[in-house]
């Protein structure tokens, strides 16, 4: 998978962002409308791989799906076959869910995908899916442009099974097709990723052993090492499940839910992506939460309904600005918002930790406004082709990634928390490698009609919690605030 930006495209981005805002000195209205324009389009270079990706081809030969009387074997599956005169069992792959070998197959795949999409949506339930007469006809007119080698096992295969209908046509669709319902990462990709089997409690030992000098022996009772006594600890996890949801009417047709999937697909993930990231910086698990979000509609981003209840995914767990808040360490900038500051104050509240794969995040206002000014920072267009960048990653201080986020908003007040009023925005320091997302599972989408309503319900869920192990004095992460 690739990034979701290219060093290429930010050195095209930030000539342009800097000539804009020159332009505009003097002007915050002018200012205000073309930050909001340039966080578009640097969103939307993020943005631009969100459709499921789909598999390249891996090249090979077909020869893999060949029976052993002639036929093509459809659907993967176990198979005897005699071996040095005994009868043994092999996996079998099937032409309809493997990952492709050419274009030719490619295209396959796609079809098979939409068919069965196509038979979930409009069915009535896994036992009685819907006919795709259409989709069925698009299928065998390509089977029968199948190339040479395999040409013949095909039409064997189909002639073998039963004649009623497409009952040749597997089912179940390939699982390496696509990248199940992914959104490229934003900066949840920036950190690393532990899979758990469920809630667990994480043992940790909160301070170091010290090593000490051995002495030498000098009688026939020598002393004994200097012994250390490490303190235990621990710390509960338990993913947290996010969801997304949209509806397809039913008066759909096969035709027409054929090209929605990819944006439905993308809809979802992005649905589940962002609120996650949102709950990564804004969130708080606490009864009562920092912020208030009940008023609160991060960016114009989740309408002006149903925020704050207890469903709301800023409550999955704390975010980061909790953290720092919780751990005394956050700093009022507001007389210092320059590069030398944010080394001083934001990167030196992490002490060691912030000369050791930490990370710097920022609002696009502070970055245009504030950091974008300051001939300190290192852009990626002056880095020139030999940049290096993570997601999302536009600068450096010091070394240090910095990565814009539009999480981190210009709507707080001058204490850095939400609060229905401000203009404030801040720039947050973290160590990376004391920060992990534990995910229990990955993205699954389930379909299901609703009579009463004539739709179908398209929901998008995954398990995951993000945090740090670390003790709870731990500067792991810092936020300045009062920024602008």
């Amino acid at each position: 998978m690739a990034s979701s930006v290219t060093p290429q495209e930010v050195q095209d981005f930030l000539p342009q962002a800097k000539a804009t805002l020159a332009t505009l000195t003097g002007n915050d209205e002018a200012q205000k409308r073309a930050i909001e324009d340039l966080t578009v389009k640097f969103q939307a270079l993020q943005e631009r791989a969100h459709n499921p990706q789909m598999t390249a081809p891996i090249g090979g030969n077909f020869q893999r799906f060949m029976g052993g009387k002639g036929e093509v074997c459809l659907k993967s599956g176990m198979q005897k076959v005699q071996f040095a005169g005994q009868a043994i069992e092999v996996e079998q792959a099937g032409l309809f869910n493997s990952a492709p070998v050419d274009a030719w197959h490619q295209e396959l795949l796609v079809l098979h995908a939409a068919r069965h999409h196509v038979r979930t949506i409009l069915g009535n339930g896994p036992k009685d899916p819907a006919a795709t007469p259409n989709i069925d006809k698009k299928i065998l007119r390509h089977l029968a442009q199948a190339p040479r080698e395999i040409r013949g096992g095909i039409e064997k295969a189909i002639s073998d099974t039963s004649s009623a209908g497409a009952e040749w046509i597997p089912d179940n669709w390939s699982p390496v097709l696509y990248e199940e319902y992914y959104a490229p990462p934003g900066i949840d990709g920036l950190f690393n990723t532990v899979d758990i089997p469920g809630p667990m409690v994480m043992p940790s030992i909160t301070d170091v052993i010290r090593p000490y000098l051995a002495g030498k022996i000098s009688s026939d009772d020598p002393a004994k090492y200097t012994p250390s006594t490490p303190t235990s600890g621990s710390t509960s996890i338990e993913p947290v499940k996010f969801a997304g949801r949209t509806m397809i009417d039913d008066s759909a047709l096969e035709d027409s839910i054929f090209p929605l999937l990819p944006e439905i697909q993308r809809r979802l993930g992005r649905a589940l992506r962002d609120g996650y990231e949102d709950a990564m910086i804004n969130g708080d698990s606490t009864a009562t939460h920092e912020d208030t979000i009940a008023s609160w509609n991060t960016r114009s981003r989740w309408g002006a309904s149903g925020l704050g209840g207890a469903a709301d995914h800023r409550r999955a767990f704390k975010g980061l600005r909790r953290i720092a808040f919780d751990r005394s360490a956050t700093t009022d900038q507001s007389a210092g918002q320059t590069i030398a500051k944010v080394m001083e104050e934001v990167l030196g509240a992490l002490g060691e930790r912030g000369a050791t794969d930490a990370l710097l995040l920022c609002s696009p206002e502070v970055f245009f406004k504030k950091l974008m000014t300051d001939t300190n920072i290192l852009t990626v267009d002056k880095a020139g082709p030999a940049a290096t960048i993570l997601n999302g990653q536009i600068a450096s201080i010091s070394g240090v990634p910095l990565v814009m986020t539009r999480w981190l908003t210009a709507d707080l007040a001058t204490t850095g928390k939400y609060t229905g009023t401000g203009a404030k925005s801040g720039i947050i320091g973290v160590s990376r490698s004391e920060f992990s997302h534990y995910r229990r599972r990955m993205a699954m989408v389930e379909i299901m009609k609703d009579i009463t309503i004539g739709g179908y319900n398209l929901v998008a869920t995954h398990r995951s919690y993000f945090g740090t192990l670390s003790g709870a004095s731990s500067k792991v992460v810092s936020f300045g605030f009062n920024w602008l």
